[in-house]
């Protein structure tokens, strides 16, 4: 059956629903977008982290990403494998290790991000003026009122 054939019933009207079908969508354009860097779009966005926020402990990644550390910490090694970001213990407590990008991990963000940016190009292409800058908004105050 095709989609233009079923009926989605109060579906469309729900956000929760729109928003996993925008999501899906550009994910989707995304990972082709970015398969022939190697990255996938989580790492992607590991790497925009780090690159702002040199010496970020995985510990405070966790809270932010808000996934288990064993999760995390196999992007971090498989990133690390593959010589694009470093770890060194922190002088000051031992337990944690600080995360930075290396050269190969920054050149290889420069290069995501130019396609990262050609995408949000197209995404701003179906919204009019004005618009994009409210999209951001009203996603960050969902997310902002359901992530406590």
């Amino acid at each position: 059956m095709a989609r233009a054939d079923v009926d989605f019933g109060r579906l469309p009207g729900y956000i929760g629903y729109q928003l996993r079908q925008a999501q899906s969508a550009v994910f989707r354009d995304l990972s082709r977008t970015l398969r022939e860097t190697g990255v996938s779009p989580g790492e992607f966005s590991l790497l925009t982290l780090l690159k702002a926020n040199p010496g970020i402990n995985s510990i405070t990644l966790t809270r932010i990403y808000q996934l288990d550390k064993a999760t995390l910490s196999l992007s971090i090694k498989g990133l690390g494998k593959r010589g694009l970001i470093s770890s060194t213990r922190n002088a000051q407590d031992r337990r944690y290790y600080e995360l930075e990008l290396t050269e190969k991990g920054r050149t290889l963000l420069l290069n995501v991000t130019r396609r990262i940016e050609r995408q949000e190009r197209a995404m701003d292409t179906v919204l009019k003026r004005g618009e994009r800058g409210m999209l951001l908004d009203l996603l960050q105050r969902i997310s902002r009122a359901f992530d406590q």
